[in-house]
């Protein structure tokens, strides 16, 4: 088959397959064969009339049928034969064909970009490291998230978790259920809640959806959109406090003070802090070679894979911005992951096993494993062509920081508001 590629943009290209008279009546021969099993025509036993008189009888409805099994075909064994790398579907423009002629098949695809990368040597890298001192308020502040307590209180305040009974119109028994007071998260908390005491009778609105999974009860006969009117007795009503993070709270954890925690905790991060800034600069020299080296995104398929993620939500209401939310997530991946791919092509290095065992220390570090536990979780991965390919990609980003100089941006400066004065009793 002869195949004519033209490009339409960076990331994709116009294809015409060229099917031989040959080839294409062979295939619409078989195809014909094929049908006629499953055709009746009067005077004849099923899949027993002639050939010549099925293709007179039905020809424009199996052409059609015939012409959208031929483009799979037809596109998979030019795929085959010339090699040719492509991003979910091919989308059909055009099929030319009538018996006792060539096939014309014209497909558009998208494909991955190829980057020449105009300069990777001492390149101005802007970043925002992770400090030291930001990773210790982290990690206080998830210790002291573990030491909260739960208390019961006779009046609701926001985040306040709250025992409700539920009447549902249309449900005979009540049905027992948890809400956070307030608005988060969305699909669990009632606002009006907020400022209830137990025993207080409200009303409400609520979804299919947000019943069933208030009442931790899927099976109920509710369909997931519609809004039911429902009655909720409040119940039990309690909170979640958290301890202040001072000099007793240090004390608690076996500190002499609350300086003396911090002091240890940071010496405890400082090796991991380390190589979370290595990655923080690899990421940050991707960022650079596509703002240098700006390319295209295949588009069609990123819309096509965020709106299949988005049609997953059970909530209509929210697909359309986590169509959105889901876009750039999986553009920013795809930028990713053609750069490194285009710089394992661009730049010559041998992985040793010297790297390996490098960037093996540099994951178990990160993970907070040791090495012998990282590589026991991670045995058949660590064994894999993708985790070489990822040291390669680790010291090729590391070879290209070593001769960067990177530097924390300024803030964009804010527009400053402009004041307007009125003067009483001024005409102009």
């Amino acid at each position: 088959m002869q195949v004519e590629f033209n490009n339409v943009n960076a990331v994709t290209k116009q294809i015409t397959i060229n099917v031989p008279v040959e080839i294409a009546t062979k295939a619409w021969d078989k195809y014909l064969r094929k049908a006629a099993k499953d055709v009746a025509i009067p005077g004849f036993r099923k899949g027993k009339a002639p050939l010549n008189m099925v293709e007179r009888m039905y020809s424009d409805t199996l052409l059609d049928y015939f012409l959208k099994d031929s483009v799979n075909d037809f596109f998979e064994a030019a795929v085959e034969e010339h090699q040719i790398n492509y991003l979910l579907f091919p989308e059909v423009k055009d099929i030319k064909w009538e018996k006792g002629d060539e096939m014309i098949i014209t497909v558009e695809i998208e494909h991955e970009p190829e980057l020449t990368f105009v300069q990777l040597d001492n390149l101005s890298v802007p970043h925002h490291p992770v400090t030291i001192e930001s990773e210790v308020d982290k990690y206080l502040e998830e210790l002291r998230k573990e030491n909260g307590r739960i208390i019961d209180v006779e009046e609701a305040q926001a985040s306040d978790n709250v025992e409700v009974e539920i009447t549902v119109e249309g449900i005979e028994e009540p049905l027992q259920a948890n809400l956070f007071a307030g608005t988060e998260p969305p699909s669990r908390s009632f606002e009006d809640l907020v400022g209830a005491h137990t025993g207080d009778k409200l009303e409400a609105e609520f979804s299919g959806m947000m019943i069933k999974l208030i009442s931790k009860n899927a099976k109920l006969n509710l369909d997931n959109e519609t809004y039911y009117p429902c009655s909720l007795i409040v119940g039990g009503i309690n909170r979640v406090v958290y301890p202040e993070l001072d000099d007793e709270f240090a004390k608690d954890m076996e500190f002499e003070d609350m300086a003396a925690m911090r002091a240890k905790i940071e010496d405890d991060l400082r090796l991991k802090n380390e190589h979370q800034n290595n990655d923080v600069d690899n990421f940050a020299i991707i960022s650079k070679l596509f703002v240098d080296n700006n390319f295209d995104l295949p588009m069609k398929t990123i819309d096509y894979l965020a709106k299949k993620e988005a049609e997953k939500s059970p909530y209509a209401q929210y697909r359309q911005y986590l169509e959105y939310q889901y876009k750039m997530q999986i553009s920013q991946e795809m930028v990713t992951m053609y750069i490194l791919n285009n710089l394992r092509k661009q730049v010559e290095m041998e992985v040793t096993d010297e790297m390996v065992e490098e960037y093996i220390t540099h994951e178990a570090i990160l993970a907070d494993y040791t090495v012998e536990a990282y590589k026991e979780k991670n045995k058949e991965e660590l064994a894999s062509e993708s985790y070489r390919d990822g040291v390669k990609n680790y010291f090729i980003l590391r070879n290209i920081a070593s001769t960067a100089t990177f530097f924390v941006p300024e803030p964009e400066p804010q527009p400053e508001a402009t004041e307007t004065t009125e003067t009483e009793g001024e005409e102009v």
